[in-house]
């Protein structure tokens, strides 16, 4: 779940008696669907297949028309509007990025404010914006092609080409579903990081339940014809699901879901002590055994972390290593407790970096602060299976 952001920039989207029906389907895919999302939260689509979830997100920009019914955004009823221009409006986010693969990145981006014939400057400073905004250089991205891109870099700037305009709304459909697991996690920090800086209103489409209660400010869980089981925010579809559809869905997932409305950032940090590439290997052997650290975070010039190694691999050597470990652990703090426990569970540790919103690193978590958490949700009533439900995911993983 997001984090309110100081500035609104957002829309409100409301969805007034929606219909879609498609020629030659006795059932409507949406039925008479009614939806207020309030400016500048997240809300996150999620429902089994063929609920109407991605049916109403694409009706919203009018990719798919409705039948019935009106959609406003703020004050205004874009049923009526022309939909290509209510499309150069509306941020829209497909899985993959859904790139223009002969284009670079910069023109990517820029594709809609060229359109809108923006002035030159204008153009080149929002592409630098929105790049560093997402987490990528300029001066190494803006002329690269996709393919010479990792898929979450591909991602990454999907989402940047979506805000050129500086949207109110931005839609989001299965956007982080084609990426691993731990850069699925790193975009949906970068997402929660975005929306706390920018406060637009976003609408997110997921199979994914703990992926929606982690973004979602609200959750709407939808059935079969577009039918509201629950539209709440993830506290409330956790302790108090509205229908049996409800209580079924979330299932067995629910336990590990509540690890989700947890974050790192709410947890207390372990100290560490830093350290950089050339320095004293006795120095900073002297510095963390006086602070009672059997470990050291070797870290670059900007505070992100290259290497996690113990006081005695940094004295088998006159001064620290230059050695980088890629599969070092780490969580941002506006990540969840699942998310840190898979980042533990993934590299076979007991405990996982924190770091903040450019990836310096703040602090340490570790398995025993998890495992307090988990324990204290059973003492305040939640799930009585939750001990076990860790065990089961650290063995078996997910």
């Amino acid at each position: 779940m997001t984090t309110a952001s100081s500035t609104v920039t957002g829309e409100s989207i409301r969805l007034d008696g929606v219909v879609k029906r498609y020629r030659g389907q006795e059932t409507p895919a949406v039925n008479r669907l009614d939806l207020t999302i309030d400016a500048g939260q997240i809300v996150a689509f999620v429902g089994p297949s063929g609920c109407g979830k991605t049916t109403t997100l694409k009706m919203i920009n009018r990719l798919i028309e409705p039948t019935e019914g009106r959609i406003l955004i703020g004050d205004r009823d874009v049923t009526a509007e022309n939909p290509d221009k209510l499309r150069q409006s509306i941020g829209y986010v497909i899985q993959s990025g859904g790139l223009f693969p002969h284009w670079s990145v910069a023109r990517n981006i820029s594709a809609l404010p060229r359109v809108l014939k923006w002035d030159k400057n204008k153009i080149a400073e929002r592409t630098d914006y929105l790049l560093d905004l997402v987490g990528l250089d300029a001066a190494t991205f803006a002329r690269r092609l996709p393919k010479d891109m990792s898929g979450g870099q591909q991602q990454r700037v999907g989402v940047a080409r979506a805000l050129a305009a500086d949207p109110p709304v931005l839609l989001m459909d299965e956007p982080f579903g084609a990426v691993d697991p731990i850069t699925r996690v790193r975009l949906q920090d970068s997402l929660i990081d975005i929306q706390h800086k920018l406060g637009k209103t976003i609408v997110i489409v997921t199979h994914d339940f703990e992926e929606a209660t982690k973004l979602g400010d609200k959750v709407l869980i939808l059935s079969e014809g577009g039918h509201v089981e629950q539209y709440a925010t993830p506290e409330e579809i956790l302790t108090s699901p509205a229908t049996p559809f409800v209580e079924e869905f979330v299932g067995a997932g629910a336990t590990l879901a509540h690890l989700t409305l947890s974050r790192v950032r709410d947890v207390a940090h372990e100290p560490i002590v830093t350290a950089r590439v050339g320095d004293s290997a006795t120095e900073v052997a002297a510095k963390a055994r006086a602070g009672g650290h059997t470990w050291v975070v070797v870290v670059n010039a900007d505070g992100t972390p290259r290497a996690w190694p113990s006081v005695t691999e940094v004295l088998s050597k006159p001064t620290v290593s230059d050695y980088t470990d890629h599969r070092l652990p780490t969580v941002a703090t506006s990540a969840t407790l699942n998310d840190a426990l898979d980042a533990m569970l993934a590299a076979s540790q007991a405990g996982v970096l924190v770091t903040d919103g450019r990836g310096a690193v703040q602090g340490a978590l570790t398995i025993e602060s998890v495992m307090e958490v988990i324990r204290a949700q059973r003492a305040a009533g939640h799930p009585e299976d939750a001990q076990d439900t860790y065990v089961d995911h650290a063995e078996g993983g997910s």
